[in-house]
């Protein structure tokens, strides 16, 4: 049960890192785009405005990562030199893939910071920043339950 409690802390806090960071790099990306000065007092407004109105970005970064992170823990058993690269890989492609298939319905990125290429790298670095959080985590799982169990 600890074990399933630590995975959604962990997939929680790796999704909530992403977001905030993806979406604060989506507003400078926003901003920039248009070539006009902006002050720093609004940039900090419109960050902030930004992350407490797009938590449809949160939850579809949350069931992203819950997919990938699935799949990459049974990629770990299979190639266990994997092991310390495959939630940052798998929290990238994540991201990744989830614009993707926003752009595959919508025929745009609704994600708007994320059109050019540099800020479609940007939300998979955010993406993999949030699976290495989820991954340390684990890490800190299996170190309780190895140290309760010697």
């Amino acid at each position: 049960m600890a074990g399933f409690f630590r995975f959604i802390l962990g997939l929680f806090g790796g999704a909530l890192i992403t977001y905030i960071l993806g979406t604060a790099v989506n507003s400078q990306f926003v901003m920039n785009a248009h070539g006009v000065p902006v002050t720093w007092s609004d940039r900090l407004n419109m960050t902030l405005f930004d992350i407490s109105n797009m938590l449809l970005y949160f939850v579809i970064i949350a069931l992203s990562f819950l997919i990938a992170f699935s799949i990459a823990a049974l990629l770990k058993r299979l190639l266990p030199n994997l092991a310390n690269i495959a939630y940052p890989v798998a929290g990238a492609a994540a991201i990744g893939a989830a614009l993707g298939l926003m752009y595959m319905m919508f025929q745009t990125v609704p994600i708007s910071g994320a059109r050019s290429t540099l800020g479609f790298l940007s939300q998979m670095v955010a993406g993999g920043l949030g699976g290495w959080i989820f991954g340390r985590f684990l890490v800190a799982n299996q170190t309780h339950s190895s140290g309760a169990s010697a």
